[in-house]
């Protein structure tokens, strides 16, 4: 069956846009197989982001537009592109900034100003504990990422029986979706340790370290991999010591870090990077060289994966580029195709569209009341990026059954993140490691549309829980694994955690310029690789309505690197590098920085001649737009500021005509008016927690609306409830719990 068309072939979608976010979930749909239109300028320049961003699309001018609507099934629009009414059966996809409250001060559509109302600037861990001015467009990439969901989602839902209907996504909701088990906050909960955490990371055994040669991550997260370090570093005294005696993700106060980093420090500046890759890799230890972007690129295993392929660009010549988000065993993407020059395509379309017909919903049956009524998920995932892939299938609507051990997902000890990592799912202990166990697993699986895990490679076949097995008691199973280096290759069985790819993607190395590399507070590897999972198991999900039958989803968090910054991720001999940032990075010049106030701290982000002016006069001196962001200038305007309130300052800088928003901190968000206001915010009762405040959903459907239904289950809660639905009875469920196959409910 391997072969067949890609998952979105037949699929038509017209793109006008002109921001990261649209352009990369066009990219995105483009990479699963529609047949993406999009609109540009003639004669418009071809940067390097771009030939990446419109690869295997088509190009034309505006004039095709009314035209390619009429028979398209998706248009994908951001604040440049007109607003389309949905109906007939088209998808119609909004990319916006500030979400449906509008916004704020009529401010501009900036990806920093964004970060600041959404507290991604203030939680970012810096050295003298302020906020920090990104330079990777995070929010952006993953606005794109959920768009793209959100559009399939969308397909899925109408070839199903919904109508056409608007999308809508914002910054806002990618910027909350980056923080999903960040920003969870109840009774008592004030998120002090992320709000105090070391650019090397919070945990000392879980962060960078500076070798005889450069930086590397080493990423003993967990007990064995603790105790697999301290075993490699011949430390046993530590394993001893009465201050570490519990789990690793309990060693994040600063006295304990600062104990354990003046043990390590030295022992690891003694030898090279490439001495400690060796040696932490044959420990089966996970860890990372901090790398730059065109290294990565230039991975030789990368390269022999396919991640990274060669694209002949009509402007840059030979280049290259990263490949699409997953790999999927019977319909797999299309090749990548190059980056049309702007327009190329305007006949050829023009010859075409009037033949062009859209797929109308289905009318078989009521119209599903969410994108994913009705399918089945059983979840096998720990951590971080397994279980945000199903967890944004349960909000879509699908009834997603979380499977662990009886010791239960390691994050469940961080007890208000895994809320929200969790969130919608029901909860059954199963020990598959015995044969009853895996024969529950098996008729669970008869009944399931999906199973998702994320064990390292070759786990699933020892449990006897591989694709054959699973394919044989279901053909029309998807199953999507998330692995750290996919499931083939030299470095496939290698364990694998977000900062590793932090470090050798260059994200670390371009946050931190010249100085010293940044740990990301946000697990950016992560939350993209479970969105874009969510995405590659609903594009499977979608092909099956053609095919009939299922497939095996491959993502790798690997894979996911290139991907998650793939306007960067573009290597040819003309290429300009992007911009790097530093120590505490507070912005690229005087007129895009953070400053400080009386009691806080704001963002402003002028970008014409008029508002730098603005600035200059409010400031009583010339500001440029030049102007670097550590001399004369940005001296004044701090001044200008320090010593007026933060509201104070920002409403002298809104009647300036100087765009600024607030960088909210962690409290602040969950009483911000405007949030609410714009749907940023949700509550869940938990039984254990009580009243718990969250991100709201990150998608807006008009007619297949998320609704949050559950909060995270506790550890095994459902067990019972779940096997009767399968078929078990009250007297088996019983025996396997006396045997201790299935896990009772804690009580």
């Amino acid at each position: 069956m391997a072969g067949e068309a890609p998952p979105l072939a037949g699929i038509r979608m017209v793109e006008w846009a002109e921001g990261l976010a649209c352009s990369f979930a066009g990219f995105l749909l483009a990479a699963l197989g529609a047949d993406v239109v999009t609109i540009e300028a003639a004669g418009a320049r071809r940067t390097s982001a771009a030939s990446v961003l419109q690869r295997g699309k088509r190009s034309v001018d505006a004039a095709c537009w009314d035209a390619c609507v009429r028979g398209a099934d998706v248009t994908l629009t951001d604040e440049a592109g007109p607003a389309v009414e949905a109906g007939d059966g088209l998808i119609a996809c909004r990319v916006i900034a500030w979400g449906d409250a509008g916004a704020p001060r009529g401010l501009p559509p900036e990806e920093p100003l964004i970060a600041a109302m959404t507290g991604v600037q203030a939680m970012q861990w810096s050295w003298a504990g302020r906020p920090v001015w990104l330079v990777t467009s995070m929010i952006s990439y993953m606005t794109g990422m959920l768009a793209a969901l959100g559009v399939v989602g969308a397909l899925f839902a109408r070839r199903r029986g919904a109508p056409g209907q608007a999308v809508r996504v914002s910054q806002l909701d990618g910027a909350f979706a980056l923080n999903s088990g960040t920003y969870v906050t109840g009774p008592d909960h004030t998120g002090r340790l992320l709000q105090g955490g070391d650019p090397r990371g919070v945990y000392p055994t879980y962060g960078l370290y500076r070798t005889a040669d450069g930086w590397l991550f080493v990423g003993a997260l967990t007990q064995s991999f603790w105790v697999k370090l301290m075993m490699l570093l011949e430390r046993v005294d530590l394993l001893a010591d009465p201050r570490l005696q519990t789990n690793p993700l309990a060693f994040g106060s600063p006295e304990i870090r600062s104990f354990l980093r003046a043990a390590l420090e030295p022992m690891f500046r003694a030898r090279t990077t490439t001495e400690w890759l060796h040696a932490l890799g044959d420990a089966d230890i996970p860890c990372g060289a901090v790398e730059s972007r065109e290294q990565f690129l230039s991975d030789p295993d990368a390269r022999a994966l396919g991640l990274v392929v060669p694209v002949e660009d009509p402007v840059h010549g030979p280049t290259w580029q990263p490949a699409g988000p997953a790999a999927f065993s019977d319909t797999p993407a299309p090749a990548p195709r190059p980056a049309p020059l702007p327009c190329a395509d305007t006949e050829a379309v023009r010859g075409e569209v009037a033949a062009w017909r859209r797929e109308a919903a289905s009318a078989a049956g009521p119209s599903p009341r969410a994108c994913l009524d009705g399918v089945r998920v059983l979840d096998l995932t720990n951590f971080i990026a397994g279980p945000v892939c199903p967890m944004l299938l349960a909000d879509l609507g699908a009834d997603v059954v979380k499977i662990e051990s009886a010791e239960g997902d390691p994050f469940r000890m961080a007890a208000f993140a895994f809320l929200g990592w969790n969130r919608g799912k029901r909860a059954l202990v199963l020990d598959l490691k015995r044969a009853e166990g895996r024969e529950v697993f098996l008729d669970l699986a008869r009944e399931a549309d999906v199973v998702v895990d994320n064990f390292r490679a070759g786990v699933m076949e020892r449990l006897g829980l591989g694709w054959e097995t699973l394919h044989d008691v279901n053909p029309r199973l998807v199953h999507t694994s998330i692995t750290g280096y996919g499931s083939s290759g030299r470095l496939a069985t290698r364990p694998g955690f977000d900062p590793v790819f932090q470090a050798r993607s260059g994200l670390m190395q371009a946050q931190g310029g010249e100085d010293e590399p940044v740990f990301h507070m946000i697990a950016y590897t992560d939350y993209s690789a479970g969105t874009l999972g969510a995405l590659a198991t609903l594009a499977a999900l979608f092909a099956r309505e053609r095919t009939g039958h299922g497939q095996r989803v491959d993502v790798s968090l690997f894979r996911t690197a290139f991907v998650a910054q793939a306007a960067d991720m573009i290597l040819h001999q003309s290429r300009v590098p992007a911009g790097r940032g530093g120590r505490d990075y507070l912005g690229p010049g005087a007129c895009r920085r953070l400053y400080a106030c009386r009691d806080g701290w704001l963002c402003i982000t002028a970008r014409t001649e008029a508002e730098a002016a603005a600035l200059g006069r409010l400031a009583g001196m010339t500001v440029a737009l030049s102007d670097p962001p550590d001399g004369a200038a940005a001296e004044g305007v701090a001044r200008a500021l320090a010593t007026a309130s933060r509201a104070e300052a920002l409403d002298r800088l809104a009647a300036a005509g100087v765009p600024a928003a607030p960088c909210l901190g962690f409290a602040e968000l969950f009483s911000d008016p405007f949030l609410r206001e714009s749907g940023c915010l949700a509550e869940q009762n938990h039984p254990t927690l009580g009243r718990v405040r969250m991100g709201g959903p990150v998608i807006r459907f008009a007619a297949t609306p998320i609704v949050y239904r559950r909060p995270a289950s506790l550890l095994g809660a459902d067990g019972e409830e779940v096997l009767r639905e399968v078929g078990y009875t009250p007297e088996q469920i019983a025996a396997l719990m006396d045997a201790g196959v299935v896990g009772r409910p804690l009580t």
